[in-house]
């Protein structure tokens, strides 16, 4: 059984369904992502170029001063420069304009897109351990997986009972023999669990978990909230500001 295979037409109808309807409010949230990111960029490139122009209009102030002061420049031609300086800053003025006015929609969208996440919050978590459990309950009903760990478990309780002596001061501390049959039991286990640590011998680190769905991530400059009392802040912080 390969754990990584992933059949969703094996999964049960309720798992289906949760899937299903991940996956749709998942695309939802993706797809509000992407409105906020283009107008977040179009917003930045809007200041972005009325700081450009503005930088050209001082920069066109400063020439016809200095062109003023030489004495040696007609006229006509320092004029022309003051003309520009002005419209440079009447463009940029327009593009600030315009990037305020599309503010309302950008801090709209921040409250659309919290919200989307909202409701894929601890789903995916969720989904995941339903799945990998039902992975798990197949891979121990999988031929021969039931006889191989008893055989491990029984040599190992073999190997535990007649190594008591070294577990003397824990036992003593069992108060009935059922106490001390339990702690035995225990022993067993741990024993059995570091002998797997030791053949796995780091190789669980690098093994793949199954998974059926995934958090998509937050985009730049986006409110990340995780619960229903931020959103509600973020809302309020929204509407104040």
């Amino acid at each position: 059984m390969k754990l990584i295979n992933i059949d969703r037409e094996n999964l049960s109808p309720e798992l289906q369904e949760r899937l299903s309807c991940f996956e749709v409010n998942r695309d939802a949230y993706i797809t509000l992502q992407n409105q906020y990111t283009e107008v977040v960029k179009e917003n930045q490139r809007l200041t972005q170029e009325a700081t450009r122009l503005e930088t050209q209009a001082s920069l066109t102030d400063a020439s016809w001063n200095a062109m003023g002061k030489s004495g040696t420049i007609e006229q006509s031609k320092i004029n022309e420069e003051i003309k520009r300086s002005a419209q440079l800053r009447k463009d940029a003025q327009a593009l600030r304009f315009t990037a305020d006015a599309r503010i309302p929609i950008q801090k709209n969208l921040v409250v659309q897109v919290a919200e989307a996440r909202l409701k894929l919050v601890g789903v995916p978590g969720s989904i995941n351990k339903e799945f990998q459990q039902t992975l798990l309950s197949q891979a121990l009903k999988q031929e021969g997986t039931l006889e191989i760990l008893l055989e491990l478990f029984t040599l190992s309780h073999a190997v535990a009972l007649k190594s008591l002596g070294e577990h003397d001061v824990v036992l003593s501390r069992c108060n009935s023999p059922y106490e001390r049959q339990e702690k035995i039991k225990e022993i067993t286990w741990i024993t059995l669990g570091k002998k797997l640590e030791k053949l796995f011998d780091g190789a669980e680190k690098g093994a793949l978990t199954p998974t059926l769905a995934t958090m998509p991530p937050a985009v730049p400059k986006e409110a990340v909230v995780d619960n229903t009392a931020a959103f509600l802040k973020l809302k309020r912080t929204i509407a104040a500001s």
